[in-house]
Parts: structure tokens; sequence; C-alpha cells
């Protein structure tokens, strides 16, 4: 089997776990979310499962695709000691609906905008 390096910056984390995600409005940012395909309402709260995470991104599954370009506020609690609880804004940089077809949901990957206390 061929090897390929690892060119990215921060490396992937591979996780396995619940996350929590809702629509969000980001000042100065055109939003996508709300109505239309792959759109949520702000504040509107769906569950997904986080599957890897690396300093500046990461991706999960979610029952339905996201507009790219739309931001959400995402919350993943591992509950491991490797990784801590995360909140952070994030915008959805690509939707992949062959990452777990087979399970009819949609790998989100998001890259992260900032973080939230």
């Amino acid at each position: 089997m061929f090897k390929v390096a690892e060119n990215r910056k921060y490396p992937r984390m591979t996780i396995d776990c619940g996350i929590t995600y809702r629509g969000v409005e980001v000042a100065g940012r055109e939003s996508r979310t709300g109505a239309g395909p792959g759109g949520m309402e702000a504040g509107e709260e769906r569950q997904g499962v986080a599957k890897n995470i690396s300093g500046n991104g990461l991706m999960f599954l979610a029952d339905e695709p996201l507009a790219v370009g739309s931001f959400i506020e995402v919350k993943i609690q591992p509950g491991t000691l490797s990784i801590p609880p995360f909140k952070a804004i994030v915008e959805v940089v690509r939707v992949d609906a062959t990452v777990a077809a087979e399970e009819g949901r949609y790998g989100i990957a998001a890259s992260i905008h900032s973080l939230v206390k």
C-alpha cells in the first residue's frame, strides 16, 4: 500500500463522540443559515457525531446537509482526558454525501472561526 505524507499544518486527531451544533449569526459576515437547502434557523440545535479534529478544523457526521459558508456553534464533550470539552464557532467548508452514505448521513467539514468560552 502507498504511504502518503501528511502535509497539514495541524494533524488530524481521530475522535468518535457526540457533537451538538446550532446555527448562529456572525457579525460582519454574510450568513447562509436560515431557510433553504441545508440551512438552519439561528439557535436551532441538532446532534451529530464528531469524527476528527485538528488545530484549525473538524469533521462530523450529520443527518442533513448544511449550507457551505454557513456558521454554526459546535459543542463537543469527548469524555476523555486527552481531548477536553470544546466549544467554537465554525464555518462549513465542505459537505460530503459519500462519507457515511450507508448510514444516510453527511460528512460536514468545517474550519474554526473562533473559540467560545
